[in-house]
């Protein structure tokens, strides 16, 4: 099973969703964030979310991943999979080759490791306080004191910060950490 967060690279949002493809099956399921609304996530998802549904019917997270990938049916599928150094069709291999992107929105994946899980889901956090405090990471920044390229890396998971960093960033949102083990 791998995981990738569904990011829309046209707002300054935290991933709106987790995907999650089982490689044996080829079968790609979808679990919205709580705080996505319907405008926040892929057109093919928000009827759903729109209903309160956060968990996408794998039908419909597979006509999302359909458009973003060359169909085995291509005339030049050979091309298309050599280029991409593939020997046989892998969706999930096509999928990623381009990050999930397409020209119809803004959307791309980004793959979740184990090592990256709870970075990403603090970068997640942190976004989101963010933009319940209605700052920008510049105003985060000037009144944290904590340099706007830091928090940047912390909200995409890329930072391993200090417990005085985030204390710091806590008491500029006037928001609480909470740290939960196990």
């Amino acid at each position: 099973m791998r995981r990738f967060e569904l990011i829309d690279g046209e707002k300054d949002v935290p991933p709106c969703a987790v995907i999650e493809c089982d490689q044996a099956t080829s079968t790609f399921t979808a679990t919205v964030e709580d705080w996505a609304g319907a405008q926040d996530v892929p057109v093919q998802f928000g009827f759903f979310v729109a209903k309160g549904q956060r968990e996408i019917p794998p039908e419909w997270v597979w006509s999302w991943v359909e458009e973003r990938i060359a169909p085995p049916s291509r005339q030049n599928i050979g091309s298309v999979m050599r280029a991409n150094g593939l020997g046989e069709y892998d969706p999930l291999e096509l999928l990623l080759a381009g990050e999930g992107r397409s020209l119809q929105d803004g959307f791309y994946l980004r793959e979740v490791t184990e090592g990256f899980r709870g970075a990403a889901r603090l970068g997640r956090e942190i976004r989101l306080a963010r933009g319940v405090a209605r700052l920008t990471q510049t105003e985060l920044s000037c009144k944290s004191g904590v340099p706007q390229e830091t928090i940047s890396r912390i909200e995409r998971g890329r930072a391993n910060p200090t417990m005085s960093t985030l204390e710091k960033l806590a008491r500029a949102m006037g928001a609480k950490i909470n740290l939960t083990i196990g």
